[in-house]
Parts: structure tokens; sequence; C-alpha cells
């Protein structure tokens, strides 16, 4: 063991942080990428995100490290072949992929090494030989074989996150995916197993579908770091041009509550609807739905009645001299 002084840390490293993919994959660092299985679309944003590396392009407005990457999939073939030609990842060399059926070959007997342990390090000495700086592993529970009770053991969990935690060692950035559990939650706490695995990372990412009814290409980010850089929140869509920035989620969501709401309400007072009612209508989450009720009340394009006291709950109208169709 070796201690050094803070002089010689920063000495050693001349940029504190060394992005691959700013401000979502650093060097020396772990992100680990939560969201529901084949409906978040955690494979073609990571995929989305490889592509820009690969060629050194932007990535949602921020710049990435030109390297070659190292990609372990649980996909098939046919299947992983079609998100890659999706994401434009076609004719490359630098794009290395280890299929999950490749390591079943791979056995804990007859050698000190687990069979993760020898599928990680295989991995890791390969980046090096092909100067990767970028290793992804697509999913964790699949590869690290965390099936049953162990994927809920954080000790389990633990032991499976040392295979990955000496990757960042060796001075790689490395991207774990995690399927969501089925009950979701917030960023940090969605993922499906342990939470041993939010400790023990840099990064998290929740990729989600945003509240309300917007478009199906919309995506929310939500996001826990250890790096100022990355925002807490983002909502981003998948264009044709690839995904692209639609600003903060609180930016973008409530111009489309405030749509959705004046579709919903009614032009007469008679009829007037209740926050409870619109909540039912619209999907819309409370706060987000109380911040456009406000922004429409002071535009004067909605009209509302009740004291907003028990009993005599505050209800909604559109007015119509005021409000164009939505």
């Amino acid at each position: 063991m070796k201690f050094i002084t803070a002089k010689e840390l920063f000495e050693s490293k001349p940029e504190p942080v060394q992005w691959v993919c700013k401000p979502w994959l650093a060097r020396e660092a772990i992100t680990v990428l939560d969201g529901a299985p084949k409906s978040a679309g955690k494979t073609t944003f990571a995929l989305a995100m490889c592509a820009a590396i690969l060629r050194g392009e932007e990535f949602l407005g921020e710049p990435t490290t030109k390297t070659a990457i190292v990609y372990l999939t649980e996909e098939a073939r046919t299947s992983f072949m079609a998100a890659m030609r999706r994401a434009g990842i076609t004719d490359t060399s630098d794009f290395h992929i280890l299929f999950w059926r490749e390591t079943h070959q791979v056995h804990d007997r007859g050698s000190e090494l687990s069979a993760w342990e020898q599928v990680m390090d295989k991995a890791v000495r390969h980046a090096k030989q092909v100067g990767a700086k970028l290793l992804v592993v697509d999913t964790f529970a699949q590869f690290a074989k965390l099936t049953g009770d162990k994927e809920n053991s954080a000790g389990d969990v633990l032991m499976a996150m040392r295979p990955i935690q000496k990757a960042r060692d060796e001075d790689l950035a490395v991207l774990v995916n995690r399927h969501e559990r089925k009950g979701g939650g917030s960023v940090g706490e969605s993922g499906r197993g342990s939470s041993a695995l939010s400790g023990a990372v840099d990064i998290i990412l929740q990729l989600k579908n945003p509240e309300g009814r917007q478009a199906d290409t919309h995506r929310k980010i939500d996001a826990l770091s250890r790096f100022d850089e990355t925002p807490p929140q983002m909502t981003i869509s998948l264009t044709e041009d690839g995904y692209q920035v639609l600003g903060e989620t609180g930016a973008v969501a409530v111009p489309v509550a405030m749509k959705q709401i004046l579709a919903c309400l009614p032009l007469d007072s008679a009829v007037a609807v209740c926050m409870e009612q619109l909540r039912e209508r619209t999907g819309l989450a409370r706060t987000t739905l109380q911040a456009a009720l406000s922004q429409l009340q002071e535009d004067g394009t909605i009209d509302r009645l009740g004291s907003g006291k028990k009993g005599d709950a505050h209800r909604y109208w559109r007015n119509a001299a005021e409000t164009p169709s939505p």
C-alpha cells in the first residue's frame, strides 16, 4: 500500500475528469444505466452513445472522445445486429463485441477466478490490446450470473461488482446496463436487485418514458452523479438524426402538460373538473399538473371555481374567449 498527498494526486492527473462521453461516461468511472426491459430503450441509448464515440462526434450537444469500444451483450446476434444497424454501427473495426453465448464455455472450476472474473479479465485485456477506453456490460445480472436470490443479496452484488471496479481502475470508462424492477422507483432505487450496486458506482442514469402522454420517442433521464457536470434531469427525443435534447425536464413537461389540460377541460363552468379528474385524464404527476394549471391561469386561458378546501375542491374550465382550440 502507498499513500500519496493531494498535491501528488493532482499533479499526476492534469485533468480531474477525462470524459469519454460528457457528462455520462468518464474514464476511471462506472456508469450504470437503469431502465425497464424492452421499453425504456437502454441498448438503443447505449449504442447511440457508442456510435458518437466511435466517430468522435457530439452526443446530446456535448463532446466525446474518439476511441475503440468493447461491448458485452446478452442479445443474440440477429437482434443485436439490427440494433447496431439502427445506430449506424456497421462498417467499423473499432467496435468489439462479445456475445453472452460465447461465455458458456467459461467455468469456475480449474481456475482461481470465477467464470465472471475470467470473462471480465479477458474483456479488459482485449480493451487494452485494441486501445479501447470504453467497456460496456449489457446487462450486468446476465453476465455476472446473478440469478434468483443472488441479485437481491448485497454481498453477492458487491462481489460481482469487483471485476467491474477492477476494469475501472485500468483507466477505462465502464457502462453497465441494468434492468429496472417491476415497481420502478426513483433514480438510484429503481434498478432490479440489491441497492448495493448503486453505492458502488459513480454515475446512475435512469432512462424512462416521461410523465403524461408525450410522444413515444421522448425519454426522460434522471441522474445521480459524483460529477458536477452531469445534469440531474434531461428530456430527449429519438429522431432520424439521432437523439436530440428537448431541454430540462420541467421546461419540457409543463408546456406539454398545458396542451393536454386544455384538451381535457370543458368550456362550461357547470361541468368544471377538479385536479383528481385531470390527473386521471392526463396521467400527469401532481407537481407538473399544478405548474401547468398555474401558468394557464396566469395567461388567462382557464378559469377556476372553488375554495380549494375539503368539500369544495378547485375546479377548472377553459375560457373559450381567450383560448384557441388545442
